[in-house]
């Protein structure tokens, strides 16, 4: 399997594309980009078994290279963005495949604000890795870096957390709350931030797992047991994170999986009371988030895959709330990022201040059906996928409108498919919404004929 480079980091999977030279290359190349003198680096990682030898790595070439590690250990990616920014740092790793089964694992790099790099700064530390455009500056030994370990970083990011919602009314609810983290980073922070917002929290897979213990991503099919824990406590709501804590899903007091579509549109609902804002999405966020905007006379724009998309657009255009349509919200005066802490609080936050279930608010939201599915691929030129299945496309969909912005969207007012290759595994991915189950079905299907076509020609 190859080594995947992209915006959502440099994944691979262990001892085969993701080996010690490649990570020690991709780092020191990573510093250079920085182009600082000195400094500290921050560096965490998610619970799988590769994570303590890679961060041992890093450890080793950062220090070597004479600059200091500040280590904060088993953490949520989000948290390892928001302390590289409030720690002063001059960049930082999360150590993290993210949803990616456990023999992968992946470097996700982001700059001194806590922002992950954009595609052209990725690409010209790729190049200088395949080029080998950089000679390390070893230090002697009086000269290396030195590594501190800070346990309190969850800390930092429950307070910032807690600075932006109404901890007082969420504690006057007294929520239960069933939660499930997979086994994976978030176990370090979610039963700490939810009881100190007085809610009694039940869970389910709550230490840390090397291997999950459930399908990665907090998808309606991977988080039955969590439904049932839901049913059995009679709780409020139900949380479940991916292994690095970036996205959300949520279970309702019924025992119900709403997917993980939803949380966008409930985060915003919630933050959007208090400040209006434009809303940025990419190209396969639902159609829900439209219905948002309309309710609060705010504007929906759309961008490519990848969360350093959607939170460039908001910095550049000075907006404040937006996100991607997996469970990821993003909130920037409270983290720049996607992250499922401040999903969580500004969920218990609406509950409260609307006093309804959180069934109550799905039913009032307009509904679509959505499906996401994917197809491997093996030889594949994107510039060709891409233009073949363009040209297909006008043939098959002659009425509707097609943007080329992230692959092939293929849409209008009432339904899309959308096409385009993955960033973290070599498949093409497919996603379609529309109206009614069986019209996405039928679009999910154009949408692997028009792959399996492209595939044939070879």
């Amino acid at each position: 399997m190859p080594l995947m480079v992209s915006v959502s980091g440099i994944r691979g999977i262990i001892g085969e594309s993701l080996t010690p030279e490649v990570i020690m290359n991709y780092v020191i190349s990573f510093i250079k980009i920085l182009g600082k003198d000195k400094g500290a680096l921050m560096i965490g990682r998610d619970t799988r078994g590769s994570g303590k030898s890679i961060e041992k790595i890093i450890e080793g070439i950062v220090t070597s290279l004479g600059y200091d590690v500040i280590n904060i250990g088993v953490a949520p990616t989000p948290t390892i963005l928001l302390c590289t920014r409030k720690l002063g740092c001059i960049g930082g790793i999360a150590i993290t495949a993210s949803h990616n089964p456990a023999e992968w694992n992946a470097l996700k790099f982001c700059n001194e604000k806590g922002l992950f790099l954009g595609e052209d700064i990725v690409k010209v530390i790729e190049r200088q890795v395949n080029e080998r455009d950089f000679i390390p500056q070893w230090v002697k030994f009086d000269k290396l870096g030195r590594i501190n370990v800070k346990e309190n970083a969850i800390e930092l990011h429950i307070k910032e957390v807690m600075n932006f919602i109404d901890v007082e009314l969420i504690r006057s609810k007294h929520y239960t709350v069933a939660i499930d983290p997979v086994g994976g980073s978030s176990v370090v922070i979610d039963r700490k931030f939810l009881e100190n917002l007085g809610c009694t929290v039940v869970e389910i897979h709550g230490s840390q797992h090397e291997i999950f213990p459930r399908g990665s991503e907090p998808t309606p099919e991977n988080i039955g047991k969590l439904c049932s824990l839901v049913n059995e406590h009679k709780a409020d709501i139900g949380f479940a994170q991916d292994p690095d804590g970036d996205r959300l899903s949520i279970v309702s007091e019924q025992g119900i999986a709403i997917g993980e579509e939803y949380t966008l549109i409930l985060v915003g609902e919630s933050w959007l009371r208090n400040e209006k804002s434009n809303i940025v999405c990419n190209l396969s966020t639902s159609m829900m988030v439209e219905d948002l905007a309309k309710r609060f006379g705010v504007e929906v724009m759309r961008t490519k895959i990848g969360e350093i998309w959607v939170t460039q657009m908001l910095l550049d255009r000075g907006l404040s709330f937006g996100g991607e349509g997996n469970g990821g919200a993003i909130v920037i005066p409270i983290n720049p990022c996607r992250d499922s802490i401040l999903a969580m609080g500004l969920i218990l936050e609406l509950m409260a201040k609307t006093d309804r279930s959180i069934s109550q608010i799905v039913d009032s939201i307009p509904a679509y059906f959505m499906k996401k599915d994917k197809v491997s691929i093996k030889k594949t030129n994107r510039e060709d996928l891409y233009k073949q299945i363009k040209k297909l496309a006008e043939e098959l969909f002659s009425n509707y409108e097609i943007n080329t912005l992230d692959g092939i969207k293929i849409y209008n007012n009432q339904e899309w498919v959308h096409i385009r290759l993955s960033n973290t595994e070599p498949v093409v991915r497919i996603v379609a919404e529309s109206e009614t189950i069986t019209r996405t079905e039928e679009l999910i299907a154009k949408g692997k004929l028009l792959t399996t076509a492209y595939q044939q020609s070879f």
